[in-house]
């Protein structure tokens, strides 16, 4: 991509998209445990029109004024009720009107996970990064692939 084309992108997403509204920033959370990753259950909207149960990283929303990381912080604790250390930003993926800010991040104490809004996710598993049979929604399946080997990387060191 050249220089122009890079300025062009910026400006298009990050100056006229913002001020239009339509540049807002999500956070998305690759747990890590050992050789695992934790999955949990897509909220139904518009955009995840099927009656097949798909799965999705932890994240969501960062609000006005928050740091990336304090929000990714504040969604995994509001979804799994797990502390966690983020380990390393992965990159971003723009998406319409969204900018998918990907972590890799290790939870502090296993023992508090849970499903907190019964309503929004039924299940939280881990699952192996490798495991093709889990239904991930489009975007969590590309990103994941994209990084796959940045994931599989920093599990590596954990273990060791």
């Amino acid at each position: 991509m050249s220089f122009f084309q890079k300025l062009k992108e910026f400006f298009y997403w990050e100056v006229f998209n913002r001020l239009k509204g339509n540049n807002q920033d999500v956070v998305c959370a690759v747990i890590v445990s050992q050789d695992k990753i934790l999955a949990q259950t897509a909220q139904k909207n518009t955009v995840i029109n099927t009656n097949d149960t798909q799965y999705v990283v932890p994240g969501g929303k960062v609000e006005p004024g928050e740091t990336l990381n304090a929000a990714v912080h504040r969604e995994i604790k509001e979804e799994t009720n797990l502390n966690i250390d983020i380990i390393k930003k992965l990159g971003s993926i723009r998406n319409n009107k969204y900018k998918l800010h990907w972590f890799v991040c290790a939870p502090t104490d296993l023992s508090l996970l849970k499903v907190v809004e019964p309503l929004k996710q039924k299940e939280l598993k881990w699952v192996n990064l490798n495991d093709y049979s889990i239904n991930w929604t489009p975007k969590n399946q590309e990103a994941l692939m994209k990084y796959k080997n940045k994931i599989a990387a920093i599990q590596q060191s954990i273990k060791e």
